[in-house]
């Protein structure tokens, strides 16, 4: 059988990632067999193989695949719409988002039986922080905040805090999307240095 070049296999590969996150965003991470993943991406299971190591390793490939092609956190100005960005992303109820945070939650479940990080795991924390990077630089380069812990380190407290308002919004039907987000916010500004600026009289 001739050698497949380079293209075809990262073609191949996106192909798998993106039926894999299809139907793990259907069944969730618990409810989706290999064998699931190789039939709505039509490929044996050797195929798959050639391509991710373990289902852990595509799982990630597929995380990545929704980050970079969904717009995880679309560009944001100023801090209004900085902090309306991390509310969606993390905070939304809507069907879509709750598919996500059951695949998030499910998933590092198993992170947690693993004895390493999953291969390509990095790389989603990176396009994970990265917008948010941009976009709280744009915040402060309009004086918006002081980032009194500098912006990378700003960026990773900031991460946390979403996490954790997307974890707590998961675990506590009773609470309000408009009460975890109003936490949130209160969070952000606090590590950010947020200037509130005096109002005119």
């Amino acid at each position: 059988m001739p050698k497949r070049d380079a293209a075809y296999m990262s073609d191949q590969r996106e192909s798998i990632a993106r039926a894999v996150l299809e139907v793990l965003l259907e069944k969730g991470v618990y409810d989706t067999s290999l064998r699931d993943m190789c039939e709505r991406a039509d490929v044996s299971i050797g195929a798959f193989y050639n391509h991710f190591p373990t289902k852990a390793d595509a799982i990630v490939a597929a995380r990545y695949l929704d980050l970079t092609e969904n717009n995880f956190l679309p560009p944001a100005s100023n801090w209004r719409e900085y902090v309306a960005s991390i509310a969606e992303a993390f905070c939304s109820r809507d069907k879509r988002h709750l598919q996500r945070r059951r695949l998030s939650l499910q998933f590092a479940a198993e992170i947690l039986q693993m004895q390493r990080n999953p291969q390509g795991l990095p790389a989603v924390y990176h396009v994970q922080r990265e917008p948010m990077a941009a976009n709280l630089q744009a915040v402060f380069e309009r004086g918006e905040v002081s980032l009194p812990f500098g912006l990378e380190r700003t960026v990773e407290i900031h991460a946390q805090i979403a996490l954790g308002a997307s974890y707590r919004l998961s675990n506590d039907l009773d609470l309000t999307v408009e009460t975890a987000v109003a936490i949130l916010e209160d969070g952000l500004a606090a590590t950010a240095g947020l200037i509130r600026k005096p109002k005119k009289r």
